[in-house]
């Protein structure tokens, strides 16, 4: 009996490049594990271990113990410490934390496919996309930062948020909020997006339906903070003032506004700035965290960068402009052709996003806002290309359908796969969604 020919869909599309990716990503240079057991390196991890050796939110330098912190919000290392409950801290889990931060990424270039199908492109530029984001892998890949999984959590609510039947009744609105508190408690720049998003949706309703949406909408937000207020309860208990999930603002701002500050993180190490400044590397600067407590500290070190700003605009001005060139076109060290790669993926989202808002504007306004909003923290401290990561998909996608669509205008019908001319209509199947 002749053997059924198998149908390829988008789910298998899906799968097939969740493998590839995974693989492409393990085999990266800047995946590479350096090490044999879990690294004291990354300020979540260091206080992951301390929930694990002694129960408490504390001690993220390196140089000291400096006691209880706010300095890193919650949600990852309380991950990272159950990990290392269950594993230990050798190098099967140090391996299980790489995999598993490898598979955050994976998972966001893998469902560009599905995203791209459901906005109404079809798989091809979801595909580009997907490739696109495997080869041009630009910062460190071993679990150490939360980037990779505040990037998946937000591909995730984007497109729970941006289908407004998922918050459409009030059981509804209450779940997403719940995921979106867990998003704003692992990365608390969310809270921008978290206010902007729904509010731009519900305007952009019939005005018969705004009404019951923006009540869908307030459910949605109070319950995402009731989540986060457990936190900021707990800091005010702590440290006896508030503070919006952690209190590194004037540390950071410190160390990107001062006479010897960089661009980047990278040129502000090799300068000895960050010698100077930071608790990470210098005992006298963590000392007077542990003898002033953090919270003075904190704040005594955002006095000290806004005078420097307020005193040297044109020098802040300077830095601050050469950040945000550093955050879309990025220097990537060693590696000149995926530095270039990762400036035209930034350069094509561009025209990218015109076919998106033509496409599907709802979806592209959200896009949009995470572009204006999410990086202008990052703007005012030393640039990391980790930073990019929670929203690089959002690069990734646009660039996908704009490489898709001059793809198809420059090439002749008959050189087209026959799996990405089917994929490309405008209108896609009902089976390649489901």
């Amino acid at each position: 009996m002749p053997a059924t020919p198998t149908t390829w869909n988008l789910r298998h599309v899906c799968i097939l490049l969740f493998a590839l990716s995974f693989f492409v990503i393990a085999m990266h240079p800047e995946a590479r594990l350096m090490g044999k057991e879990v690294p004291y390196s990354g300020e979540a991890v260091r206080v992951a271990r301390s929930l694990v050796d002694h129960g408490t939110f504390a001690n993220p330098f390196r140089m000291l113990d400096t006691g209880e912190t706010a300095h890193v919000a919650p949600v990852y290392p309380f991950i990272y410490a159950a990990l290392l409950k269950m594993f230990g801290t050798g190098y099967p889990c140090l391996l299980i934390i790489w995999g598993i931060n490898i598979a955050f990424l994976a998972v966001q270039l893998a469902l560009l496919p599905w995203l791209t199908s459901r906005l109404g492109f079809g798989m091809t530029p979801g595909i580009i996309a997907s490739a696109l984001g495997a080869i041009s892998v630009h910062t460190g890949v071993d679990g150490s930062w939360e980037c990779f999984l505040v990037g998946f959590f937000l591909m995730l609510i984007c497109f729970l948020t941006w289908r407004i039947e998922n918050w459409s009744t009030l059981r509804r609105a209450l779940l997403l909020g719940l995921v979106w508190g867990v998003l704003v408690l692992t990365n608390p720049i969310m809270v921008f997006l978290l206010l902007a998003w729904p509010a731009v949706i519900v305007a952009s309703l019939p005005a018969e339906n705004r009404k019951a949406m923006f009540v869908r909408a307030l459910v949605m937000i109070c319950t995402a903070m009731l989540i986060v207020s457990t936190w900021i309860i707990r800091d005010y208990a702590q440290f006896g003032a508030f503070m919006f999930v952690r209190d590194n603002l004037g540390l950071e701002l410190s160390i990107g506004n001062n006479p010897c500050a960089a661009a980047t993180f990278r040129e502000t190490e090799k300068a000895g700035c960050l010698y100077l400044n930071h608790p990470n590397g210098n005992p006298v600067v963590a000392k007077s965290v542990a003898d002033m407590g953090e919270l003075a500290f904190e704040r005594a070190r955002l006095h000290r960068a806004l005078n420097w700003m307020n005193e040297n605009r044109e020098a802040f001005l300077k830095l601050t402009a050469q950040r945000f060139r550093q955050f879309w076109f990025p220097t990537v060290n060693d590696r000149h052709w995926e530095q270039y790669l990762v400036w035209l993926i930034t350069l094509m989202a561009a025209p990218g996003m015109i076919l998106l808002w033509r496409k599907n504007a709802a979806f592209a306004r959200l896009v949009l806002l995470s572009w204006i909003l999410f990086p202008l923290i990052y703007y005012l401290v030393p640039s990391e290309t980790r930073y990019r990561y929670p929203i690089y998909w959002t690069m990734l996608l646009p660039a996908g359908c704009a490489l898709a669509a001059a793809y198809a205008k420059l090439s002749a019908a008959q050189f087209v796969p026959a799996i990405f001319r089917q994929s490309y209509r405008p209108a896609i199947q009902q089976h390649e969604i489901k």
